[in-house]
């Protein structure tokens, strides 16, 4: 991946290759990302995306390849628990399905890993929850339960739980895939906004207007591989591949 900034890479990967016994999913991915870079990661189901999204912040280990998060390097297979602690800090990462503790409260369910993780004293997790409420425009929920909340809430509560912990990096994973389409809007808003304040996010989306319109640098995945990338405009006006033609032909 090309990038313009001439600062170090927040992110770093290099012919990263992952295996489920016998099934090789990721194939020699490499790429780069810089501070306030929006990346869209598209194809199609099954091609290495997701799986390549848990290798960042080792929710997968990885059998080859390097990975550098904040200028330190990340084994593919065993860590002691604080470094890996320290990683997931500064990767955060918002998934498919919402992982919300159904017995906590939004505002609860926000306050936990910072209390817990960063030792943060409570008023000081309850105000960065409440701020991050806000920000997804959700401050008048946080006495909420998960069960009280429409799918697309929890998903904005589960972008405003991964802020709570200050990431230098976000990963979502196809994010608004289980949602109905009346509310896929509203997490996609929530997104653009914080790509607008130049946080750092790779985004798995079927999203194309998103990708198009949102992202700097756009990486389609095909068999494990980064088949093609480059800017929106180039990605999604003049595709190269017959594979990327093929998949945009039926977005």
């Amino acid at each position: 991946m090309i990038s313009t900034s001439t600062s170090a890479p927040v992110l770093q990967c290099r012919d990263l290759h992952k295996s489920y016994g016998d099934i090789s999913v990721l194939r020699g991915v490499s790429a780069t990302v810089h501070a306030g870079d929006v990346v869209s990661i598209i194809g199609p189901s099954g091609c290495g995306k997701s799986t390549f999204l848990r290798c960042l912040n080792r929710l997968e280990s990885f059998e080859q390849g390097s990975l550098e998060v904040m200028g330190q390097a990340v084994p593919g297979t065993a860590m002691h628990w604080r470094n890996l602690r320290q990683l997931r800090v500064n990767v955060g990462m918002v998934f498919q399905q919402f992982n919300l503790f159904p017995h906590l409260t939004v505002l609860e369910n926000l306050v936990l890993a910072p209390r817990q993780v960063l030792q943060l004293s409570l008023a000081e997790c309850e105000q960065r929850a409440r701020h991050h409420l806000e920000q997804v425009g959700l401050a008048h929920r946080s006495a909420a339960y998960p069960a009280q909340l429409s799918g697309g809430q929890k998903q904005r509560v589960a972008i405003a739980r991964s802020l709570c912990m200050n990431p230098a990096v976000m990963l979502f994973d196809e994010p608004t895939s289980a949602l109905d389409p009346e509310l896929v809007v509203e997490v996609l808003q929530v997104m653009r906004l914080l790509a607008e304040t130049g946080m750092t996010m790779l985004v798995v989306t079927h999203e194309m207007r998103f990708a198009r319109e949102v992202s700097n640098h756009v990486l389609f995945f095909n068999n494990g591989l980064i088949e093609e990338e480059g800017k929106p405009a180039d990605v999604f006006t003049t595709p190269r591949s017959e594979r990327l033609k093929s998949f945009l032909s039926r977005q």
